[in-house]
């Protein structure tokens, strides 16, 4: 999935919200969730802040608050790998999908900034795509 797929708004939901989400879907790879058992699976970003993300993926996997969560996400423009580190702060279930809130803490050869520009490009080509129709 190329830049990924946005839908066409910005977010900001309810107060606890210090920032904007960028609402699209970019894959992820699920590193590491603190089971030594589980194998790496694919997930998406559904939205992703300034400090946080929410992540979506099937079900099967049970998360609690507080669990630490390992993800890489492959850049589209030049296929770098950023491995990223963070805290769940919530999870549900929607459907047949898991989703997953996290709050980011570490970052390995990539930063914060760029995983919001991911985001914010998935949006804007979203947005102009809409536009010419």
């Amino acid at each position: 999935m190329e830049g990924g797929l946005c839908q066409s708004e910005i977010t900001m939901e309810d107060d606890k919200r210090k920032y904007f989400r960028f609402e699209c879907l970019i894959p992820v790879d699920l590193v590491e969730t603190g089971d030594p058992d589980a194998k790496p699976e694919e997930a998406l970003i559904g939205n992703v802040s300034r400090e946080g993300m929410r992540l979506v993926f099937d079900l099967g996997r049970a998360f609690q608050e507080g669990d630490k969560v390992r993800f890489q996400i492959q850049t589209p423009e030049d296929n770098r790998v950023c491995r990223m580190t963070g805290e769940v702060i919530w999870s549900r279930s929607q459907g047949e999908k898991i989703e997953v809130g996290l709050r980011l803490q570490e970052t390995e050869k990539c930063s914060k900034s760029e995983l919001l520009d991911l985001g914010y490009e998935a949006w804007r080509k979203h947005q102009k795509e809409i536009e010419t129709k």
